[in-house]
């Protein structure tokens, strides 16, 4: 349930926000924006919420989320559970069940990869501008439509990119699934170029008194 969770939420960022758009040069330049800055960012973080919404499953799934990324490690809070990659192992811990499950991070899908989510989609995508229109705080945002030049390789058709158009920043992503799945994430903070100490991307089992260990790797 965790991989399908993240994968919802971390995937939707993913193949979205980092796609470099095709056919619509307005949507192009907004996208190609906000790639450039992405590639200055040594580090970031982002508080986000996701909701996966399922007609077919009766589902409406909301969750709250914290993403902290330093190079290739990061350390992502995602409501009960915490996914820490120091760069050697991949640590999933569950609050509920109190364990931590240690995993090879070359074992995980790409696009459960925090550390590349603006770097792993360049290519592969046409583009279309829809509209530009304010927040609900009166900033303007500008919307672009992305669709997969090669659709039979991906369980979504369309995908919809919310920027703010004064900084070029993610403000939300919404991925419509080819099984009726609609997964919408709202960046609510994002900061780029953060100093992080570098404990925070280490897992210290001591902060976790009878902590069970599940070593996978």
């Amino acid at each position: 349930m965790l991989k399908h969770i993240l994968l919802f939420v971390l995937g939707s960022m993913l193949l979205v926000a980092n796609a470099s758009a095709q056919d619509d040069p307005k949507a192009k330049a907004i996208v190609d924006r906000l790639m450039t800055q992405a590639k200055g960012w040594s580090s970031f973080e982002a508080d986000f919420s996701s909701r996966l919404q399922s007609t077919k499953d009766k589902l409406d799934l909301k969750q709250e989320g914290n993403m902290k990324v330093k190079g290739k490690r990061f350390r992502l809070m995602l409501d009960k559970n915490t996914i820490i990659n120091d760069g050697t192992t991949l640590f999933t811990y569950s609050k509920e069940t109190n364990e931590v499950t240690l995993r090879d991070p070359a074992e995980v899908d790409q696009e459960l990869d925090p550390s590349k989510v603006f770097t792993q989609y360049e290519k592969g995508f046409k583009s279309q501008f829809v509209e530009e229109k304010a927040d609900a705080s009166g900033a303007m945002t500008q919307v672009v439509k992305l669709f997969p030049t090669e659709p039979a390789k991906k369980p979504f058709h369309t995908v919809v990119l919310t920027v703010d158009k004064a900084k070029g920043d993610p403000r939300s992503v919404q991925v419509q699934y080819k099984d009726g799945n609609v997964v919408t994430y709202t960046v609510k903070k994002f900061t780029a170029n953060t100093e992080f100490a570098d404990a925070l991307f280490t897992f210290d089992k001591s902060k976790y008194p009878g902590v069970e260990v599940n070593d996978m790797r």
